[in-house]
C-alpha cells in the first residue's frame, strides 16, 4: 500500500484496527460477497480481494479524495482491474438516487454468504435502515466501526431486531499506549452474525 508513515505508521506496523482482525478471518470465512463501505484507502478491499475467495467485492468510498489512493492501492496490487471488483462513488444510506444508494437494492443481486464491512464515521443506523431485507436474509455478517455510543447502541438494536447476535469488540489494553489518535470519545468495533 502507498502509506505515509507519518501519519499511517500502525497500519505499516500491523497495529492499525488489529483487534478487528481475528472478527475478519471469521465473519469473511466462505463468503460469495464482500462489500466495503467506507472503503477509503483500500486495507479491507485488498483483504477481501487478497485473503477470501469471495467472489465479488463491493467497494463504496463517496469521498473524491479518498478514491485516487484507492485505486493507487488496488494498482500496487495488481488488482485494480479484478473482474471481481466492483467500485463505487455512491454514498451507501437508506434512499436510492442524487449518489446515493440503498444495500437492498443490491440484495437481490448477492451471493450468500455475505460480509459486510462498514466505516462511515456518523451513518450507520441509516445504513442498516436501508438494508432491512438484506438483513432478513441468512447469511449476512457485519463489521460495523461505530463513533459514537449512541450510534453503538442504534447498532445493536437495529441488529438484534432482525434476528443478528452482536458482540462488541473492545479496544486492546495496549491502546492506552499506543492509541489509534482519533479526534472523536468513541471508536470502536461491532461484528453481528445469524447462528
Amino acid at each position: 500500500m502507498a502509506l505515509s508513515l507519518r501519519h499511517q505508521a500502525q497500519i505499516y506496523l500491523g497495529l492499525f484496527e488489529r483487534e478487528v482482525h481475528p472478527w475478519l478471518g471469521r465473519l469473511s470465512r466462505g463468503i460469495h460477497t464482500a462489500i466495503d463501505i467506507g472503503a477509503d484507502s483500500g486495507e479491507y478491499t485488498l483483504f477481501f480481494l487478497m485473503r477470501t475467495d469471495a467472489a465479488r467485492v463491493l467497494a463504496f468510498e463517496p469521498n473524491p479524495e479518498a478514491l485516487p489512493l484507492l485505486r493507487k492501492n488496488l494498482q500496487l496490487n495488481s488488482l485494480a482491474e479484478s473482474n471481481r471488483l466492483e467500485l463505487s462513488p455512491a454514498m451507501v444510506g437508506d434512499a436510492d438516487g442524487a449518489g446515493k444508494v440503498r444495500l437492498d437494492l443490491l440484495a437481490g443481486s448477492m451471493r450468500l454468504p455475505c460480509f459486510i464491512k462498514m466505516d462511515v464515521d456518523g451513518a450507520e443506523a441509516e445504513i442498516l435502515k436501508g438494508a432491512a431485507t438484506l438483513n432478513g436474509l441468512g447469511g449476512v455478517r457485519w463489521l460495523i466501526e461505530t463513533h459514537s455510543k449512541a450510534l453503538e447502541c442504534q447498532c445493536v438494536e437495529q441488529l438484534k431486531a432482525a434476528g443478528f447476535e452482536t458482540r462488541i469488540i473492545r479496544n486492546a489494553w495496549w491502546r492506552a499506549l499506543i492509541p489509534e489518535l482519533r479526534p472523536i470519545e468513541h471508536n470502536r468495533w461491532l461484528a453481528a452474525w445469524k447462528a
